[in-house]
């Protein structure tokens, strides 16, 4: 029933975009942050700042790091470093959750420790990706594969104190041979997209996979407001989606001419999208409503 009810937030209704508070199209960024090389993923804190993963020079040993950026001024410092190529953030408490080559990390007061490593997962990792919550204490990393066909992508379920597990049919799908962005659902479900592929599908977490929107490119970073509405970059062609029930789950353009859009994240208590431009070597923000929450 929860997994039904997900799907029907996407699919359902027949209300405007403008109704719900959901602009046509973007517009301009309110604010652009330029001072993060190659920004990958963000996450808001428990402190209201934004955490910024930056990959530094890509494929360097060691000079990726971590960013706090201040909200009001823009201001960004070095949170963290030490870190290889950085990719997916989740706060969880006072912990900030980092993906990276070596494994997924925990960092508290700015120092980051191994927790789930490389070695410790039942197959061979190629690019830990993005991190999301789980049900009682869990989480979710995507591992985007490599460039074969086959993809060799996966989802691994994170457990305190037990080894990382991969999620029922997560590398068997081919929509998500690439799996990237991960988006919690309800319970056990989970919602995620294919770089490779595409496409946005979701899962009750027990096998089951429902592909839910096609044609996103590049699909990279995904997240949602409370009426359901999900939005997803494009991180090749420099695009910006938005799926609500307005269209029947169908993509709708709302934001174009990024340079490699990645994990970006919605700051609900400002009403504000964040994208970090991978190869643009910036932050954009931008404004979606007075409120999303």
């Amino acid at each position: 029933m929860r997994f039904l009810v997900m799907l029907l937030a996407i699919s359902a209704g027949a209300l405007s975009l403008q109704a719900q508070g959901h602009p046509a199209t973007l517009g301009r960024p309110t604010r652009v942050v330029e001072t993060i090389p190659a920004p990958e993923s963000v996450a808001i804190g428990p402190d209201g700042a934004w955490y910024v993963s930056s990959f530094g020079e890509f494929d360097v040993k060691g000079d990726g790091a971590v960013y706090r950026v201040d909200p009001e001024t823009g201001t960004a410092e070095k949170y963290a470093t030490g870190l290889d190529d950085p990719c997916g953030l989740l706060f969880v408490g006072d912990a900030l959750w980092v993906a990276d080559r070596g494994g997924v990390y925990r960092i508290r007061r700015g120092r980051p420790e191994l927790v789930y490593a490389a070695k410790d997962f039942p197959r061979t990792l190629h690019f830990l990706n993005d991190l999301a919550a789980g049900p009682r204490g869990t989480m979710y990393v995507s591992d985007t594969g490599d460039s074969t066909a086959a993809g060799r992508g996966a989802v691994f379920r994170l457990e305190p104190g037990k080894r990382p597990t991969v999620v029922p049919g997560s590398d068997t799908v081919r929509a998500q041979s690439s799996v990237n962005g991960l988006l919690p659902g309800t319970g056990d479900s989970l919602y995620a997209v294919g770089f490779r592929t595409g496409v946005l599908s979701a899962t009750d977490g027990r096998e089951a996979w429902k592909d839910l929107a096609r044609n996103l490119g590049a699909a990279d970073g995904i997240d949602a407001v409370a009426d359901g509405t999900i939005y997803v970059s494009d991180n090749a062609g420099g695009i910006l989606y938005l799926i609500s029930r307005a269209h029947g789950g169908q993509p709708v353009k709302v934001a174009s001419g990024l340079k490699a859009p990645a994990d970006l994240a919605v700051d609900h208590k400002r009403g504000l999208l964040l994208v970090p431009e991978n190869s643009g070597n910036r932050l954009s923000v931008f404004r979606l409503s007075q409120r999303t929450e």
